[in-house]
This record gives C-alpha cells, structure tokens and sequence, in this order.
C-alpha cells in the first residue's frame, strides 16, 4: 500500500512540474512589455517606443525557402555588401501606430550561418495594440522560427523635469524587482543591468541578467529604457 501511495506522490509531483513547466513556456513575450509599460506609466514617465524582436540563426541552406515566405509577407528589398546581403520587408499597420520588420542577413562566406530578425515596433500600447502585436508575433514565430528563437522586449519613456530621474530609475527598481548585477554611471547615462522574476518570456543572459536599464538625462526630456533581456534600440 505505501508503494502505490508513494508512486501516487510522484505522479502528482510530475504533474505538477509539467503544468508549472508549461506556464512558464506559455508566457508571452507581449506580457513584459505590458508589465513594464504599466510600471512607467504609474510613474508618470509616456511611452515613447516598444519594440519586439524575434531572432533566430538559419542554415545558408534554408535561405530560399525563408525568402519565399517572405515574399508572400510582402515586397522585399535587398542590400548587398561586401560581406552580406540582407532581405527585409517592412509592413506598416497604421491603426495601431505599428510596423513589421522581416529581414533575412546571408553572410557572403558559406562558412556562416544566416539570421532571420523578426520585429514589431511602434509608439502606442494599449490592450488592442497588445492583443495585435501578440497575433502577428505568434503568426511569424510559427511561420519563421523553431522553439530555439530568442525572444526580446524593448520599451523606451519620456519624462520631464518635473520627475526627479534618480527616484524614478530607482522606483522602477523596486517596481520590477530587479536583484542589480552591474551600474555604469556618467554625465548623461546611468544604465543596469539586473535579473527580476517578473519579466519571464525572454531567456537569461550571463550571470543570470535578464533585464537591462538605461536613464539618459538631458534636453528638457529625460528617457528611460527598458530591455529583456537587453535593450535591443538606441537609448
């Protein structure tokens, strides 16, 4: 009798596990730019841009059959350089203030691998702009990547002079929770990097950093940038 309930144990713990183990996985790469964009927006600080970003390395065999999907995605301009070509479609989605990028990077040396960079990015987020963004990263992962894609969220925000930057950088700390890995500090930028359990979709870099933060201060408008697990635009 305690063989049967010690086996029962073990099949409720591995169940456990599969579900926990799927709820990490379900966890949608749209959900930390919600996260972080409530987190600014509660601290006075407008939205400026997000960005969303799919990437993944394709053999210089599957190039073709990328290219193909591509052209049903829309009209592909081309770029060759010494080193590369790069195939990108651009797709604009003005309702949602929104663009689509596809671009496909072949290296000229066979010896490497090529790159497909899928990204949405735009200056509104609402909870249409969420649902929206969510169904046509969900479309190209299926019709793009494998389940080895790397997943990045980008969110950068504004805010005046009236906000003091050093209790709003730290607030938004505080906020998201981020156990601080390294700071750099100079005249113009403050930037972090850090791990936080509440940013979950995008996978951890080294020394387990899985988010990274930037203040630039200066002009009337300071700015403040926030990247999973790095910040993937220009701050």
């Amino acid at each position: 009798m305690k063989h049967y309930l010690a086996l029962i144990v073990i099949i409720c713990m591995l169940i456990g596990y599969g579900i926990e183990s799927y709820a990490a996985e379900a966890v949608q790469v749209t959900e930390d730019v919600d996260r972080m964009h409530t987190i600014l927006k509660s601290e006075g600080a407008d939205l400026l841009n997000f960005e969303v970003t799919l990437r993944e390395a394709v053999s210089q065999a599957e190039t073709q059959e990328v290219l193909t999907l591509m052209e049903k995605h829309g009209h592909i301009s081309k770029e060759i350089s010494e080193n590369a070509a790069k195939f990108v479609v651009h797709t604009p989605h003005k309702p949602f203030a929104a663009v689509e990028r596809i671009l496909l990077v072949v290296p000229t040396d066979k010896a490497y691998q090529a790159e497909i960079v899928y990204s949405v990015s735009g200056s509104e987020w609402t909870d249409k702009t969420q649902a929206f963004v969510q169904d046509l990263t969900d479309e190209a992962e299926s019709r793009y990547f494998t389940t080895s894609a790397k997943k990045f969220a980008c969110l950068k925000a504004g805010f005046g002079d009236k906000i003091s930057e050093d209790i709003l950088f730290q607030n938004v700390m505080e906020k998201l929770d981020v156990q601080q890995l390294t700071n750099t500090e100079d005249n113009v930028y403050t930037t972090t990097t850090g791990y936080t359990t509440q940013l979950k979709a995008s996978h951890s870099l080294a020394d387990n950093m899985n988010v990274q933060l930037a203040l630039h201060e200066g002009n009337g408008q300071s700015t403040i940038t926030v990247g999973t697990p790095i910040i993937t635009t220009e701050y």
